[in-house]
C-alpha cells in the first residue's frame, strides 16, 4: 500500500473514521480481553456491583461490532482484516461464555476464554495496536 491519501476504493484511515471513540473503547477493551493479568485483578475478585465481563459485553452489544463487523466498516473499522479479527473474536466469545459457569471468574479460567485472550491479541494486531505479552 502507498503512503498516498486514497481515492475511491481505499479503505479508511483511522482518523476518518465516522464514529473514533467507539473505535477507542473498542481498543481499550481488546487491551482488557488480551491480558489475563488484568483480567484476574480486576474479575476474580471483583466487588458485587463493580463492573465485570458483562460491561465488556454490553459494549460489544450496544456497538455491533461483533455482531455486524462488515456494517461496521468505515465507522469503526478500517479494513477487511479488521472485520476478519472481529469475526473471529465474536466466535471466541460467543464460546467462552456459552460454557456453564457461575461467575466472571469462572469463565476466565476456562480453557475457551484462553481462546478470547488469544482472538483479543491478534484483534489488537490486526487493529495496529501494540500490546504487552
Amino acid at each position: 500500500m502507498s503512503g498516498r491519501r486514497g481515492g475511491p476504493g481505499m479503505p479508511p484511515k483511522a482518523a476518518e473514521l465516522q464514529t473514533p471513540w467507539i473505535r477507542a473503547q473498542l481498543i481499550e477493551w481488546l487491551i482488557r480481553l488480551s491480558d489475563r493479568g488484568w483480567q484476574e485483578e480486576n474479575w476474580m475478585s471483583k466487588d458485587p456491583g463493580s463492573p465485570g465481563l458483562d460491561e465488556a459485553l454490553d459494549f460489544f452489544d450496544d456497538s455491533g461490532v461483533l455482531a455486524e463487523p462488515h456494517g461496521r466498516l468505515g465507522f469503526v473499522l478500517v479494513d477487511e482484516e479488521e472485520v476478519e479479527a472481529m469475526q473471529a473474536m465474536n466466535s471466541a466469545l460467543d464460546h467462552a461464555i456459552s460454557v456453564p459457569s457461575s461467575s466472571d471468574a469462572e469463565i476466565i479460567q476456562t480453557r475457551a476464554w484462553g481462546d478470547v485472550v488469544d482472538a483479543s491479541r491478534r484483534a489488537l494486531v490486526a487493529m495496529g495496536e501494540k500490546f504487552d505479552s
